[in-house]
């Protein structure tokens, strides 16, 4: 899928509860940070509880997996120009945190 010429990474990030596969996370409580940074920077993040994803911007205290990546990266990611474990194996961009939840990010958000 081709992305509108006016999407910014804000905007994927804010989209992906609008994918997000309840079902897959199923019993999971977790956050996901975005820091991001190049041409778009910000700081944003996903919160799921109870079978629910909500978008946040700013920055979580203690979230579960801290994603660093520049812009236009997760724009690639988000659709499908970059394979996520790809370019993480790439070091493309970085992971603090729990990792185990960034390997099932592709079945969180396949709605």
């Amino acid at each position: 899928m081709k992305p509108p010429a006016n999407l910014t990474c804000r905007d994927a990030i804010r989209g992906m509860p609008l994918a997000f596969n309840a079902r897959a996370a199923r019993g999971l409580r977790a956050v996901i940070q975005f820091r991001i940074t190049g041409a778009e920077p910000g700081d944003y993040y996903l919160q799921i509880a109870d079978g629910e994803c909500l978008f946040h911007e700013g920055v979580f205290h203690t979230p579960d997996v801290t994603i660093h990546t520049p812009s236009d990266v997760w724009l690639s990611i988000c659709y499908g120009r970059l394979d996520g474990t790809l370019a993480y194996l790439l070091r493309r961009y970085r992971v603090e945190g729990n990792v185990w939840l960034l390997m099932r990010m592709k079945a969180l958000f396949s709605g």
